[in-house]
């Protein structure tokens, strides 16, 4: 004899009741790993943007001074002085470099030839945020954009005042770096710990010479492109002489390197 019972009232809701929580359980699964995709993805952007940045930015300075046939032409380190983000000199601002070298190896300093690199906020490419700028000031000003979403560019300079062909030290064999913090053309001696989140300033007696600049020490840092609402970055980051906690909901990534300036005097 058939049954044509069926299933009861009961069955049809325990049978909903498992179906929504194996659903939920598989939303939430999705849910999370979507999400540490888009974490993921984030921080990889941030980080690749911050290395293809350091790497171009080390390379060309790198080349700074430059000048093959030894001419009496102006080329080296031109400028150090700290730019705000409108590109304007502020002493508050970020670190900033002009320098020059031959490109075409002729001997005279042409116009496309003088480099400026900063971080500057572009209105109409990424309005309310700062770009990673190459200049040419002496070539109808062009520009090109190294990398957005940096928040932040130090530099620290090591020189060779004696002219011996080595960076100059402190008591303890230390090499000494050094930024003009107020724009004053006088050196400061800077002294970075990132374990202790701190940047130390000491005041020189030194003029600043930028002809005598042997090595540069660049920080830089990053953030990702988008925010995570469920992250807020409470962390400590010393860039050169600025000290940042940007506790926001962005990620964010510091790389720091040391360039030797080959072309200017130094003993390798």
């Amino acid at each position: 004899m058939n049954d044509h019972r069926g299933f009861t009232l009961i069955e049809v809701l325990i049978a909903m009741v498992v179906t929504f929580l194996i659903l939920g359980g598989a939303y939430a699964v999705f849910n999370t790993q979507q999400r540490q995709t888009t974490v993921q993805t984030n921080v990889s952007d941030a980080q690749q943007n911050l290395r293809a940045a350091m790497d171009f930015m080390s390379r060309e300075i790198r080349m700074a001074g430059y000048n093959p046939r030894q001419t009496t032409a102006n080329f080296g380190i031109q400028d150090i002085k700290f730019r705000n983000i409108n590109d304007a000199t502020a002493a508050t601002g970020n670190s900033y470099i002009r320098f020059t070298w031959d490109k075409n190896s002729d001997g005279v300093l042409d116009t496309n030839e003088t480099v400026d690199i900063s971080l500057v906020d572009n209105g109409t490419i990424t309005p309310g945020i700062a770009d990673l700028y190459m200049r040419l000031p002496n070539d109808t000003n062009v520009r090109d954009v190294l990398a957005s979403n940096i928040v932040s560019l130090g530099l620290a300079f090591a020189y060779d005042a004696n002219d011996d062909g080595e960076l100059d030290e402190d008591a303890g064999g230390n090499t000494l770096w050094s930024i003009d913090a107020n724009n004053d053309g006088v050196w400061d001696n800077l002294v970075v710990d990132q374990s202790a989140g701190t940047a130390t300033i000491t005041a020189t007696a030194n003029l600043v010479d930028t002809r005598s600049i042997r090595a540069i020490r660049i920080w830089m840092l990053s953030q990702s492109q988008a925010p995570d609402p469920k992250f807020t970055d409470t962390n400590t980051y010393v860039v050169g002489s600025h000290v940042v906690t940007p506790n926001n909901n962005f990620r964010h990534r510091l790389l720091e390197r040391v360039v030797l300036c080959r072309n200017m005097g130094l003993n390798l």
